[in-house]
């Protein structure tokens, strides 16, 4: 029974190792995806379907999803330390974001130089909360978001149109977007 125990504490152990790694994962990448990650482990009235929307949009493609060693189960919403990491992740998203506002000032100097960008993202909602932060602060260039919510050819036409216009051009994307698409006409 104590083995038995023993081994029972080593593959908890080793879930919070996982599930805690894929939070950080999250958290690094943006507060938004913070959030939605922090939100998941809270156990935010998030049944299977409502899980797997929330997935598809922090992760892009079913590369990037996570086993499901990998997610934690939810801890439920009214552990205090937790509530607390999301309040504080909510608060960062924007001009509290110091990534992002690192990220939106060397895009807009080099668009400045006259350079066309790309800005890759691991996550969706990363992808989107840099496009939509780039949209409202850089007026001088073009933005598009591009993920793998898109289809193949979808992805393609819209670097295709991004392409034809001629002021300067922007593209967020996450991992989606180097399979099949020839990025270096544009940028």
């Amino acid at each position: 029974e104590v083995v038995a125990a023993d081994e029972g504490d080593t593959e908890r152990q080793r879930l919070n190792f996982w599930g805690t790694l894929a939070l950080l994962r999250c958290a690094a990448s943006s507060p938004l995806a913070a959030v939605l990650a922090l939100r998941t482990r809270a156990g935010e009235d998030l049944g299977p379907e409502a899980r797997e929307e929330m997935l598809d949009q922090v992760f892009d493609g079913d590369s990037d999803a996570l086993v499901a060693d990998d997610v934690e189960p939810p801890l439920g919403g009214d552990d205090p330390a937790l509530v607390s990491l999301i309040e504080q992740a909510e608060r960062l998203a924007g001009t509290g974001d110091p990534k992002l506002n690192l990220v939106s000032e060397h895009v807009a100097q080099v668009v400045g130089e006259g350079f066309n960008v790309i800005v890759f993202c691991r996550f969706i909602a990363t992808a989107h909360y840099v496009g939509r932060y780039l949209k409202d602060n850089l007026n001088s260039a073009t933005i598009a978001v591009i993920t793998g919510e898109m289809q193949s050819e979808e992805r393609q036409e819209m670097v295709a149109k991004l392409g034809e216009i001629e002021r300067n051009r922007v593209l967020v994307a996450t991992e989606c977007l180097p399979e099949g698409v020839n990025l270096q006409d544009f940028f």
